[in-house]
Order: C-alpha cells, then sequence, then structure tokens
C-alpha cells in the first residue's frame, strides 16, 4: 500500500500575482502613454528619431553608458564596504551593466537593482552572513537614491523659474530619496559620502550628455542655452518608476520641456525617443553580461536536477 501523500504535495506553488499585476499595469501604462503620443504628434515621431540617428551616435552612446556605469560601480562598492559587502570593480561594473539592460527592459526599472541586491555570486564576499540579504538591499538601495536625488535636484532647478510647482515637486522628491538614503549611509565618513554625491554628479552629466548630443542631432537648430534644461527635465522625467525603461513617461517629460522653451513638442518626443534608442542600445553589454552569468546556473541547476531524479526513484514507495 503506497503511503499517503502529504498536504498540499505536488502543488504548484502560487503564482506572485501581485508582481504579475503590477508588471502589466506598467506595460499598460508604457503602451497607453506611446499611443497618446502617437495621437498627439504622430508616428513620424518616433521613425524619424531611428533614421536620424547617424552610426557614430551608437558609439558615443556605448561610449557615455559605460562611464555612468563604471560611476555607478564605484559609488555602489564606496557604499557596499560599509555594508560587510565586498565587490570587485570588475565585478561591480558586469553586475550594474546587468542590472542597466534588465532596467531598461523590464517593468518598473528597478528589477535588475533587485538582482543586483541579491545576487549570491563568488564574485562578492560578505564579511558575515548574519543579514547578508539585508546588507545586500542596503547597500544597492542607497547609490540608487543618492543618484534619484541627484537627478530630481537637477530636473527641480531647471524647472524652478519656468514651472514653480513642477520644480518644487523635483526637489521634494530629491530630499525625500536623500533622507531615505541617509538612514543606510550613516555608517559613511563624510569624505565618502562626498564621494558617493559626486560620483552619482558625474554618472548624470554622462546620461545628459548623451541626450544633449541627440538633441544637436535630431535638432540641429535648438539653442545651445537649452540642452541642459532639456536634458535635465527629461532625465528627471524617466526617473520616475512607472512604465518600462522610462518609455512614454520620457517622451511626455521632453515634449513639455520643449514647450517651455519655446520649441517644438513634436521635437521634443523625437528627441527623447531618439535617446531611449541609444540608452538600450548602450545596455546591450549587460544583456551579454546577464547571459554569460545565468547560462552557467542553468547547467547547475540541471546537473543537480539529474542527480536528484535517481534518487528519487530509489525513494519512491511501491505498493
Amino acid at each position: 500500500m503506497s503511503t499517503p501523500a502529504q498536504p498540499g504535495a505536488g502543488r504548484a506553488p502560487g503564482l506572485p500575482w501581485r508582481t504579475i499585476a503590477v508588471g502589466a499595469g506598467q506595460i499598460i501604462v508604457t503602451g497607453s502613454l506611446l499611443t497618446v503620443i502617437a495621437v498627439l504628434w504622430g508616428p513620424e515621431s518616433f521613425t524619424s528619431a531611428l533614421h536620424g540617428l547617424p552610426w557614430w551616435s551608437f558609439l558615443a552612446a556605448g561610449a557615455l553608458g559605460g562611464l555612468g556605469v563604471l560611476m555607478q560601480a564605484l559609488r555602489w562598492r564606496i557604499v557596499a564596504r560599509h555594508h560587510a559587502i565586498n565587490v570587485r570593480l570588475g565585478a561591480a561594473v558586469a553586475r550594474c551593466w546587468q542590472a542597466a539592460f534588465l532596467n531598461s527592459v523590464l517593468p518598473g526599472g528597478l528589477a535588475g537593482d533587485a538582482l543586483r541586491a541579491v545576487d549570491d555570486s563568488t564574485d562578492a564576499s560578505v564579511t558575515t552572513r548574519r543579514g547578508a540579504l539585508a546588507s545586500g538591499f542596503a547597500s544597492v538601495a542607497a547609490e540608487r537614491l543618492v543618484g534619484t536625488a541627484v537627478v530630481f535636484t537637477a530636473g527641480g532647478l531647471v524647472l524652478l523659474p519656468l514651472a514653480p510647482l513642477a520644480g518644487l515637486g523635483c526637489l521634494g522628491a530629491a530630499i525625500v530619496a536623500a533622507l531615505v538614503a541617509g538612514r543606510w549611509l550613516r555608517r559613511l565618513p563624510a569624505s565618502e559620502i562626498v564621494q558617493v554625491v559626486l560620483l552619482s554628479i558625474l554618472g548624470w552629466i554622462c546620461f545628459a550628455t548623451l541626450f544633449m548630443l541627440c538633441v544637436t542631432v535630431l535638432v540641429p537648430t535648438a539653442p545651445a542655452a537649452v540642452l541642459p534644461s532639456s536634458a535635465a527635465v527629461a532625465l528627471a522625467g524617466m526617473s520616475v518608476p512607472v512604465g518600462v525603461g522610462g518609455w512614454g513617461i520620457r517622451e511626455m517629460a521632453s515634449a513639455w520641456s520643449f514647450t517651455l522653451s519655446g520649441l517644438s513638442a513634436a521635437e521634443g518626443v523625437r528627441v527623447a525617443v531618439g535617446y531611449g534608442v541609444l540608452a538600450l542600445a548602450s545596455a546591450i553589454p549587460g544583456a551579454v553580461i546577464a547571459s554569460l552569468r545565468v547560462i552557467p546556473r542553468v547547467r547547475r541547476a540541471r546537473r543537480f536536477a539529474a542527480r536528484q531524479r535517481p534518487q528519487n526513484r530509489r525513494q519512491r514507495p511501491t505498493a
């Protein structure tokens, strides 16, 4: 007679419906925003951006994106070190690039950083296992929030004279991000906090430069004074964790910033689309890194499953 099945045995684990619903909602938001943009300013805003990008702009995007990732990796190492986590520079760059790619293609823009926080690969070490997972999240959250504070500060300073309420909103978001990050930065000496902030500013400059490059290429008649302000507003807009890869909300923010400067909203959309394409292209190395990191794990999982099957057959009770 066979042994009775244990309660719940063979039951498939419940799907994370809340996560699925949130992700689906983010995709719907992005699709809705892009549809509205296409209706208001025409689909040619998208196609003209794709056709207007020269080949060398992709090389520039790779260089600027790589520098931005390097700045993030350096600031993460500083914060992580004070949370009992040691990450080699090469490993930090690889993880940040992988996170940048995943953030670009998955809803919410945070999935890559969540994976970076919980990744238990051997390319990082912890001095104590106690609270290792919490330390991983703290180090990633702190450095991301500092970067977010810098982005919203830049956007707020630009918007204050043009749209005071929006400017105050951005500055308020920057203050909140800085206060939350401060909870996990208390362990750092003041000199290293300054380093983290400076690295965040340098990272922002890299991506702002990429946006300004798009303006000069796609809207060559735009005044030079518009370049920094439009970049600051667009980057602040796409930092709101809504949608997929910043698409939709970035184009809306860019269109609005262009109208504030007396330019065409359609031109702002075209520039934002071009930036989105170049930013995604600059994150492609992260896709390669993700593949190289995942494939060995899949092979190990298959080998483990293959070893477990004979054991399960031997342990299976007979009638």
